[in-house]
């Protein structure tokens, strides 16, 4: 037997939460703009190759994390979709 969630308790349960991330997500995208405006001015000066291996693994825990997200936001996803059962 399954009980009913209130459209209250789902939205404070899921989608107020949802909307904090989508704005937190949009200022990542704001920073992450900011920081290849930076590295696009820098690259054409010769003196950060040996940066070049910090940024990579740093750029490389973003693709990760970013991978990640992916994952989960198929899975929040897929479980709206999924019809309500009645056991």
């Amino acid at each position: 037997m399954t009980s009913k969630v209130s459209s209250t308790d789902l939205e404070l349960a899921i989608v107020l939460p949802l909307g904090v991330l989508a704005h937190q997500l949009m200022r990542v995208e704001a920073q992450l703009r900011l920081v290849n405006m930076k590295a696009l001015d820098l690259a054409t000066e010769s003196d950060h190759r040996g940066s070049a291996a910090l940024i990579n693994a740093k750029l490389e825990h973003i693709c990760e994390a970013l991978d990640s997200i992916r994952t989960l936001v198929t899975d929040i996803s897929r479980r709206k979709r999924q019809p309500e059962r009645d056991d």
